[in-house]
C-alpha cells in the first residue's frame, strides 16, 4: 500500500494512492459514515462514483 499526501496552504489534500490505500480509504469512509450523518454526503459521493467507473476509483476523481 503506497500513498503521497500533500496538504496545502488553503487547506486542501491532494492524495494519490495506489489501488489497495483507494480501497482502504473508501471502506472507512464507508464505515465512518454509519456512525456519524457528517459523513454520509461524503460515503454516497464515494459511491456515485466508484458506480460511474464500474468499480474502481478513477484516475483523476477522488483519490487524486
Amino acid at each position: 500500500m503506497q500513498a503521497l499526501i500533500e496538504t496545502r496552504r488553503d487547506g486542501r489534500v491532494a492524495m494519490e494512492v495506489d489501488s489497495e490505500a483507494a480501497r482502504a480509504i473508501v471502506a472507512s469512509v464507508v464505515f465512518a459514515a454509519r456512525f456519524h450523518e457528517g459523513i454520509l454526503p461524503l460515503a454516497r459521493l464515494v459511491e456515485k462514483t466508484l458506480e460511474a467507473d464500474g468499480g474502481e476509483p478513477s484516475r483523476g476523481g477522488l483519490c487524486k
